[in-house]
């Protein structure tokens, strides 16, 4: 079978529509290049989508009154280095300066196959091109070219016409057509291919990327931009060998099984990985691998790893890890062994050592420290919060920026003085301070601990209830143990200074009942059968410096 070979550019083969259809533009000076595209797309059916690292959107402009199709007016405001190819929705702009052709084509019958060769070379330095894409859209064949611009490509049964199309950064898309003898009247079918916007970090530039995608997969990438295929499943041993071949980086899966490890275009549904699911744009409903899972879109539903989940773009659902869990904007469950990041987190994350939310937050709950900046539910951590603003934040310390913070001397029943630092947000905060029995005693320091509760709070009067264990320094053979309920209503003045007298409910207890008497009002009588035991009601009196 012979093939007849003709030669096009790709926006010229595709619908003009968009590009063709009329625009009016009143005279503009010293404007953005991204508002003109913005203003120019306002009221109709699609979007300028463009990589701002290579279109100028900030630079500024002035245009003359122009009335006439939309392609004219695109080359009078980026010139003749930019390409504009329509997709449904869009109309991407291309950097493409350059321009490319085949040369030495040849194909040859391998049974019921066909073996398709040549070379792309450049149209104006004739210089062989390597690392060009070559592949056609209906059958989702592909190959790459070598370093000296060859390629081959085989293909199946090709008893139709086959359109194939080069793509390479920097250059335009150019398509050729290749004819068998008795179907020279056939006409171009739509392929499968639609554009799917940039989500900004490419999957490929991290370092899993960069470690378990190939060279020739990143390229095809790169070539092909974002147009991707959808297709019911695909099996992969590894990224490279897989049933999509080098195509697997461009086609969205409905059910995606990769034995070891599998780069894909994303899934629509099911994938699985014996070690890693690596996606180039987003994965939706369930995502479960041995050890990682990387996201270059977003990802909604399922997403289960036993050492990390990534996702470069936003996520929703939830999201288990071993070790961590890293996302855009969160909503949902995150749950990891470590820690969990996020853009912002709205709903719940949970870790055994950290959150960090560089935006707002929902409920955080950690082993050591959750950081946020507006957080909407609790913060609860061993050690330490922090937040612009936080509800409740439960930890020793709280550092959060919008709540108070205080330091108090004060005298209570036991005949202790004491010094207090208090931390904490709109609601809740922490106690802890140093207290020193003024009596005499061998061992005559003790440690507070415990968590406040604002009830009212206003310009000249406050009313604090606090929940505070005091354990005394030494053998625990003198250890003093004081739990008490206290409620301490404060007198605010000089703008930074309260004066607060409160009532406690505690509860002592003591191994050497010799040690210390119950003070204070007791409540029953106290149990001497373990040393000493008892409840009494007691009394504090202190003042405090506070500021925001």
């Amino acid at each position: 079978m012979a093939f007849l070979l003709f030669f096009f550019i790709n926006n010229q083969l595709s619908a003009q529509g968009k590009l063709e259809e009329p625009i009016s533009l009143d005279e503009m000076s010293e404007k953005r290049i991204a508002d003109i595209l913005e203003q120019s797309s306002k009221g109709r059916d699609f979007f300028f989508s463009y990589n701002s690292n290579l279109v100028p959107e900030d630079s500024l402009v002035s245009l003359p009154p122009y009335s006439g199709p939309i392609r004219g007016m695109l080359l009078k405001l980026l010139g003749d280095k930019f390409e504009f190819i329509e997709t449904p929705g869009y109309i991407v702009i291309r950097y493409a300066p350059n321009k490319l052709y085949l040369d030495e084509s040849n194909e040859t019958e391998l049974g019921k196959n066909w073996l398709i060769t040549g070379r792309v070379k450049d149209l104006s330095s004739d210089e062989l091109i390597a690392f060009a894409s070559v592949y056609d859209q209906r059958l989702l064949t592909s190959a790459v070219t070598d370093k000296n611009g060859y390629f081959e490509l085989k293909v199946k049964n090709p008893n139709q016409s086959l359109l194939l199309t080069i793509s390479k950064e920097n250059y335009r898309d150019t398509t050729f057509m290749l004819l068998p003898a008795f179907d020279l009247n056939a006409k171009k079918k739509r392929g499968i291919f639609e554009y799917y916007g940039s989500n900004g970090e490419n999957v490929e530039e991290t370092f899993l990327g960069r470690m378990f995608i190939g060279f020739r997969q990143r390229m095809q990438g790169i070539n092909l931009g974002g147009f991707f295929a959808e297709m019911p499943v695909q099996v992969s041993l590894i990224p490279r060998l897989s049933t999509h071949g080098l195509m697997n980086s461009q086609i969205i899966n409905h059910a995606s099984i990769n034995i070891l490890g599998g780069y894909t275009a994303g899934v629509n549904g099911v994938e699985l990985g014996g070690l890693f699911n690596i996606n180039q744009k987003n994965a939706n409903f369930m995502q479960a691998a041995g050890l990682f899972n990387l996201v270059g879109g977003n990802q909604k539903g399922v997403q289960l790893a036993g050492l990390s989940n990534r996702v470069l773009g936003n996520a929703t659902g939830f999201q288990a890890a071993g070790l961590f869990n890293i996302t855009g904007h969160f909503n949902g469950f995150q749950l990891a062994g470590l820690y969990n990041e996020a853009k912002s987190a709205r709903g719940l994350q949970i870790s055994g050592l950290y959150n960090h939310s560089h935006g707002d937050a929902g409920t955080q709950i950690s082993g050591l420290t959750n950081i946020g900046k507006n957080v909407t539910g609790f913060q609860l951590a061993a050690l330490l919060n922090i937040a612009d603003s936080s509800d409740y934040p439960i930890a020793l310390i709280n550092i959060i920026k919008s709540g108070e913070k205080s330091f108090s001397v004060s005298y209570d029943e036991l005949n202790m003085a004491s010094f207090t630092v208090r931390t904490g947000g709109t609601y809740t905060y922490s106690v802890l301070g140093i207290a020193h029995f003024l009596n005499d005693r061998t061992y005559n320091w003790a440690i507070d601990a415990g968590l406040g509760l604002h009830l009212v709070n206003t310009r000249v009067f406050g009313l604090d209830t606090e929940l505070v264990n005091r354990t005394s320094l030494g053998p625990p053979e003198t250890t003093i143990n004081v739990a008490s309920l206290k409620l301490l209503p404060a007198l605010k003045f000089r703008r930074h200074f309260k004066l607060f007298v409160g009532p406690s409910v505690n509860y002592l207890f003591s191994e050497d009942a010799e040690m210390i008497d119950i003070p204070g009002w007791g409540i029953g009588k106290p149990d001497y059968s373990h040393g000493l035991m008892g409840g009494y009601v007691g009394l504090s009196v202190g003042l405090q410096f506070f500021f925001i």
